[in-house]
């Protein structure tokens, strides 16, 4: 028989143990739930910019070809009345007053002469026009987009220009719009904000690596083809690397470059930044574990001083709990009486709560706040997953009709309501295997697994008009726009899939929106 005074301190030895065996197991949980989070938050934080860089550049290409569009229909306008100045001054005037896309505007004759001038204080008109004037590419005759450049009032800027041909063919001269990159226009809304707001910024290179957009205006004009970035940019065209700032700053970047000025938009984070919150979350997790840990140490504890069996048992047991740490061996201990059962008892309840809790993280790393539904990383990866398997299924692109008024009239908490309730219902509209994303903004994607794309078809359809009844904040019906795609009918990759479902989505927002398209490629 041990003393008093032995069982006593033999008590506390083993309460020590088991207090270090909750440690370890709480300490190893975390440590690698937060490793793989930190990698997790790097890749999204990485791709989130590559796909922001990329649609920036699809929009810049979609204001040159509206732009070029507009010059091809007033150089069409004037190429049989090209005598006449007032129309040609007529003309000049309605493409520097409409949407603020042009800084001024020239029409020039076949001799290179500036004809008229918008707006008329320019004071071009009569002049010759030089390569200064953008016009380096003249004796082409054919459309253009110059490369930015300096004009001689020290502005940056670019032009298009278009030329003249009348109906028998013949080269009258050209329409030619400036663009001034940093004053108040077009050029600025779109690059000049985003919605970032954990230190990212953007800067824009042209074909050459020279930086023509920067937040730090002491950057403009400044050689960056060196940068590992840039270089990566000019090589790929898009995509997403770690790289160092000029600043020695790591950052997470996204690039993509402009078909049709050939810019590059880089999109970074500073890694830092991106990846605090991983941090914060792991203490929280950390903070809201640590009174069970110490609960459950209680517990031990007043179990302990009921022991009479040998210390050699109450030992093997402690032992095997310190080295298995897994709840499965931990259950398969053999309780055969009473406090022996407690002890365990107690053991699973403290892992259970830990578990529960890294579970809840890896939850919220894997759903989006808002919605609920699958954010885009995971759900990426679940649906590559049925790819590789070559597994049947079609993706619903869909996106709600007009939600930016909602936002600009009746406030971000009115969209983010009507975000959870189309979540709910896309919820209600899953088989057992289906998976629901929110993809961006307002744009969610359905899977819906082993599904051909007619029963597909149907299944959006009944959605659409249940969505329908819900009543907007502005009064009217909530409704969306869907594409759809088919694998592998339309396409062998994921990325292949989503990209025919956005083209049956935009042709469904085309047609009148509040309707359904399938791809027809």
């Amino acid at each position: 028989m041990f003393s008093l005074r032995n069982i006593v301190k033999l008590k506390y030895l083993f309460i020590s143990v088991i207090a270090l065996a909750f440690v370890l197991s709480t300490l190893i949980s975390v440590y690698s739930n937060y490793k793989g989070n930190m990698k997790l938050m790097q890749e999204q934080t990485l791709e989130n910019n590559r796909v922001y860089a990329l649609k920036l550049a699809e929009t810049v290409d979609k204001f040159i070809v509206n732009s070029t569009n507009t010059m091809r229909y007033s150089a069409a306008e004037i190429a049989y009345d090209f005598e006449n100045i007032n129309k040609l001054q007529e003309v000049a005037n309605r493409l520097y007053l409409q949407g603020d896309t042009f800084s001024s505007v020239l029409i020039i004759d076949a001799e290179g002469n500036i004809i008229v001038n918008a707006p008329q204080s320019l004071g071009e008109a009569g002049k010759k026009a030089l390569s200064t004037n953008g016009m380096e590419n003249y004796d082409k005759h054919e459309p253009f987009i110059s490369d930015p450049y300096i004009s001689p009032t020290g502005r940056k800027m670019i032009v298009i220009s278009m030329p003249i041909y009348d109906e028998q063919g013949t080269f009258k001269g050209f329409v030619s719009g400036s663009i001034y990159l940093y004053d108040s226009n077009i050029f600025e809304s779109i690059l000049g904000e985003h919605p970032y707001e954990n230190g990212s910024y953007l800067y824009v290179v042209d074909n050459k690596g020279k930086i023509i957009y920067h937040p730090n205006k002491a950057s403009l004009g400044a050689d960056a083809s060196k940068s590992e970035v840039v270089v990566q940019l000019l090589k790929e065209k898009r995509g997403a690397l770690e790289a160092v700032n000029a600043f020695d700053q790591p950052m997470l970047a996204g690039y993509s470059q402009s078909e049709k000025t050939r810019w590059g938009i880089i999109v970074q984070t500073p890694y830092d930044e991106a990846l605090s919150m991983v941090g914060q979350q792991v203490v929280s997790v950390f903070k809201i574990g640590l009174p069970f840990i110490l609960f459950s140490t209680i517990v031990v504890f007043l179990l302990a001083s009921h022991i009479v069996r040998p210390l050699e048992k109450i030992a093997e047991i402690t032992e095997n709990s310190v080295k298995d740490q897994e709840m499965k061996k931990l259950k398969g201990i053999r309780a055969w009486y009473y406090e022996v059962y407690k002890i365990q008892e107690a053991l699973i309840h403290s892992f259970s709560v830990l578990h529960g809790k890294v579970n809840t993280l890896k939850e919220e790393t894997s759903t989006d706040s808002l919605t609920k539904l699958l954010n885009r990383h995971t759900f990426e990866n679940k649906v590559k997953l049925l790819t590789e398997k070559k597994k049947d299924y079609t993706l619903v692109m869909l996106d709600i009709d007009w939600f930016k008024s909602i936002n600009d009239n009746y406030g971000h908490i009115a969209g983010d309501e009507v975000l959870q309730v189309l979540a709910s219902k896309l919820k209600e509209s899953l088989l057992e295997d289906d998976l629901a994303c929110r993809y961006g903004g307002e744009e969610f994607i359905l899977v819906f697994t082993e599904t051909t794309i007619e029963d597909a078809y149907e299944r959006v359809e009944l959605l659409r008009s249940n969505v329908q009844q819900i009543i907007s904040p502005e009064g009217e019906p909530l409704t969306f726009s869907a594409g759809m795609a088919n694998y592998p009918l339309h396409g062998d990759e994921l990325m292949a899939i989503i990209a025919k479902a956005d083209e049956a989505l935009y042709k469904a927002k085309d047609n009148g929106r509040n309707r359904v398209e399938v791809t027809n490629a």
